[in-house]
């Protein structure tokens, strides 16, 4: 017994041993692992909105890595004068918006003459002998001028930019893309709010009639205040988005994922970089006009000339038109337009942006046109039909209006003689006519559109009945709370926003603009090491779910995430992890750089703790195990 007793003790004295020793070793490892500051950096926002935020969560994730940031925040003035002219921070947190364009061409931020280049990229950081300029130099100038832009060499081409900018010289993190919300009656089906009701038109159905809703016929929703429907005399702030794109067509349409599809144009060829050719849809059928002057007027070249000719020279913002050198007449279905994007040099150039420029609303010629002025070439704005048509537009789109009240209310029918209902048109395959607008095998008549004037609380009309969509914009809070409730269905779109860190690459920081190469490494810079560890040591889905309660999206991209094809799918992704932040710091400041064995150690450092807790326990499981054997043997 007197035996028994002292190995019981032998092993508690050596099981406290192993606790202790265990105990030390993670008391020295938690020591070691509250890292030396090495260096300090300066980080800048404004203090309006959550930025500031950011910037202290990285803050604290940064002293992991030995790097103290210093947070300014500024008024707004101030801030902007740090971005455009003094450039006095080492990271700035800002936000860009404006991806609603399409187009990936981003010279002005990334570019060496950019404005907003608040990077400091400049050509000597990336100098290539063959091109005469800096990579990314030429990645950016060369984009524009591929034809045709919306090719698939195009789109890889901007692809590898992104790989190359955001591998080799990594300007900046992207962190969120904002959201907007929408809430609709769950008996809604079919809808996209992504595509958009018109281009979801197809594919949507009432499955039963939900309160104060007489009719499944109608969809009722809230849209923009409008005076005026003629799409090209208001301004952008006024401009009726919804209707003119539910009435008068496109002669391109632009799918949600920027993708540029034929639509009043059957096809378009680029003969060369500055000749495209427009073939134009024939049996397109124009909506009766307000006076019922044209009863059976169909679509033809001339209406596609008349409205680019108006917006080159005679409605608002003439200037974004001088790209259009000239246009000629084939025959009544072909149009030719000769290109120059840059009208100060002899040559001819090419535009990038001209199919995105094209994808607008087509006015009909025949109605529009029938008073000119002195030259006998000027359509003649003063003409009573201008005014008819601002109160009553028309079009070969889906729908016609039967009503409209500014500023009131807008009702539309749908027009049975639209060639979107025609299937001996929309069968052609280079449509893709049904995945894409769907088959329309039962489509509500009538669209009611009401404006805010005449509806002093959305919330309340929709939760009563009477709109059956309502826009929440960035509202996720009320997003949730009508996710919950068994009558209302939710979705949710990105928004053309850009949340980043901006890293300041000039050399006069001595750091993050550091461009000697690394003693162990010299394929890479210090600056560069530097600026990929404070990448990897960043936690985006911690900064997401702390000031965005998780509802943005985190983006890697360098342009909007809403470019859609233009968003390389294989992007390098600096995804939270420390391990590989503390190898490039170390990179950065080490004359040896751990192989990828010590790299391979780091990760388990950590686990140090565990393994010893591991063995602890093995070996008090062997004593205890050897005590029990005795025993059985002793009995």
């Amino acid at each position: 017994m007197v035996k028994h007793k002292r190995i019981i003790t032998s092993v508690m004295i050596l099981a406290f041993i192993l606790f202790s020793s265990n105990f030390l070793i993670r008391s020295n490892f938690n020591t070691e692992e509250s890292s030396p500051i090495y260096f300090s950096l300066v980080a800048k926002t404004n203090y309006d909105g959550v930025r500031p935020e950011f910037l202290y969560i990285l803050h604290d994730e940064l002293l992991d890595i030995g790097i103290n940031l210093t947070v300014i925040t500024q008024d707004w003035p101030t801030f902007a004068g740090e971005l455009l002219a003094f450039r006095d921070f080492d990271i700035c947190y800002y936000d860009l918006t404006g991806g609603e364009g399409g187009d990936p061409d981003f010279n002005g931020l990334y570019n060496e003459e950019g404005f907003l280049n608040l990077f400091g990229y400049d050509t000597s950081m990336d100098w290539d002998e063959d091109p005469g300029t800096g990579i990314n130099e030429w990645y950016m100038q060369q984009g524009k001028f591929i034809v045709p832009p919306d090719s698939g060499e195009r789109i890889q081409h901007y692809w590898d930019w992104e790989q190359y900018l955001m591998t080799n010289l990594l300007p900046m993190q992207p962190t969120f893309a904002s959201k907007d919300y929408t809430a609709y009656w769950s008996g809604l089906n079919g809808f996209n709010f992504t595509d958009g009701l018109v281009q979801s038109w197809g594919k949507m159905y009432w499955s039963d009639l939900h309160y104060n809703q007489s009719s499944t016929e109608e969809l009722r929703v809230i849209g923009d205040q409008v005076d005026n429907l003629n799409p090209f005399i208001l301004t952008d702030s006024d401009y009726p988005a919804l209707i003119t794109s539910a009435v008068i067509d496109p002669l391109l349409w632009i799918d949600s994922d920027k993708s540029v599809w034929p639509h009043l144009a059957e096809n378009y060829v680029f003969l060369n970089d500055t000749h495209l050719r427009l073939y134009i849809r024939d049996d397109v059928k124009w909506q009766l006009d307000p006076d019922g002057l044209f009863p059976a007027e169909y679509l033809d070249v001339n209406d596609i000339y008349f409205t680019f000719y108006c917006l080159k020279y005679i409605l608002n913002n003439v200037h974004l038109w001088n790209w259009i050198k000239s246009m000629e007449i084939v025959d009544n279905y072909t149009l030719d337009i000769f290109i120059d994007a840059d009208v100060s040099t002899p040559q001819l150039e090419a535009y990038a942006n001209c199919l995105l420029d094209l994808s607008k609303p087509i006015l009909p010629e025949h109605y529009l046109n029938q008073s000119q002025l002195g030259d006998g070439i000027t359509p003649d704005k003063t003409h009573i039909s201008w005014a008819n048509f601002a109160n009553c537009s028309f079009g070969t789109g889906l729908f016609k209006v039967i009503e409209f009240i500014p500023n009131n209310l807008t009702k539309l029918e749908l027009f049975t003689d639209s060639w979107w209902l025609d299937n001996s048109i929309t069968n052609d395959p280079d449509l893709d006519w049904e995945n894409r607008f769907g088959d329309f095998y039962s489509p509500m008549t009538y669209f009611t559109i009401y404006c805010p004037l005449n509806v002093s609380d959305p919330t309340h009309e929709f939760e009563s009945g009477y709109i059956d969509i309502l826009n929440l914009n960035s509202n996720y809070t009320l997003k949730n709370i009508y996710n919950t409730h068994p009558w209302y269905s939710t979705q949710s779109k990105l928004r053309g926003t850009m949340g980043f860190f901006g890293y300041n690459m000039r050399e006069v920081r001595p750091f993050l603009g550091n461009r000697a190469p690394c003693a162990a490494d010299p394929s890479i810079t210090k600056g560069l090491a530097i600026r990929k560890a404070i990448s990897y040591a960043m936690d985006r889905v911690y900064m997401n779910n702390e000031v965005n309660d998780g509802e943005h999206y985190i983006t890697d991209w360098p342009i909007y995430r809403i470019l859609g094809i233009w968003c390389n799918p294989n992007i390098i992704k600096y995804r939270h992890n420390l391990t590989l932040a503390q190898y490039y710091i170390n990179l950065a400041l080490s004359t040896v750089t751990p192989t990828k064995s010590t790299i391979n150690s780091i990760v388990y450092i950590p686990g140090f703790t565990s393994i010893m807790t591991i063995i602890s326990s093995i070996t008090i499981s062997t004593i205890v195990l050897l005590i029990t054997k005795r025993k059985k043997v002793n009995e």
